[in-house]
């Protein structure tokens, strides 16, 4: 088996769809979880200066969608052709979309700007977003794409905990079940579950 170790925060966040993947295909990996006080040190050594980081027998790899893809296509979690691929890589373009938005105002420094964009994106972005994503997961069988499991349903159970953390809505399960339906159900595979349980505990 291959040495495998993966970097990132002492968070969920963006790694822990990598985690779960990791997990799902029975690989064991060093789970190394940098504090923020010594990621200046840290960042030069990365490939664009950012986490998370794979390291395959010493291979690194970086960029979190392109290692969930890659882990996908390893562990069978992908389509079955160009169409089937092109379906689930859409359907997660968009979700991290709203993820970016999200993640320009969750870490806008002016307290007031913050309360601004937040109120306004509440008002004219996140509910339009939300419900066309979470449209797609009920057409889908409770999944990203395919109307069955793929790495790209492990992309949005891995973040769904930072996604309400950024929104600030602890209700949101309720108003968008399928979303944690979803996360539920990566969640409750029997190797991701086993990993989950052994895993430290963070709030996103």
């Amino acid at each position: 088996m291959p040495k495998v170790v993966l970097t990132y925060f002492p968070v969920k966040g963006i790694a822990e769809s990598i985690r779960m993947l990791l997990a799902y295909g029975g690989q064991e990996f060093e789970d190394i979880r940098i504090p923020q006080d010594q990621w200046p040190e840290y960042k030069p050594k990365t490939p664009f200066g950012q986490l998370p980081v794979l390291e395959i027998d010493g291979k690194t790899l970086t960029q979190s969608i392109s290692i969930a893809r890659y882990l996908g296509h390893k562990y069978n979690l992908a389509g079955a052709n160009i169409d089937e691929n092109f379906e689930i890589d859409q359907n997660i373009e968009y979700f991290n979309d709203l993820r970016y938005k999200l993640g320009a105002v969750a870490y806008e420094s002016d307290p007031e700007l913050k309360k601004k964009k937040h109120e306004e994106n509440w008002k004219e972005v996140y509910p339009t977003m939300l419900k066309r994503i979470h449209d797609i997961l009920v057409k889908n069988n409770g999944h990203v794409a395919l109307g069955k499991l793929t790495w790209g349903d492990f992309v949005i159970a891995g973040i769904w905990e930072a996604i309400k953390w950024m929104l600030q809505k602890p209700d949101l399960d309720t108003q968008y079940p399928a979303f944690k339906q979803l996360t539920d159900k990566v969640r409750s595979l029997p190797k991701v579950k086993e990993w989950v349980a052994k895993a430290p505990v963070t709030e996103f």
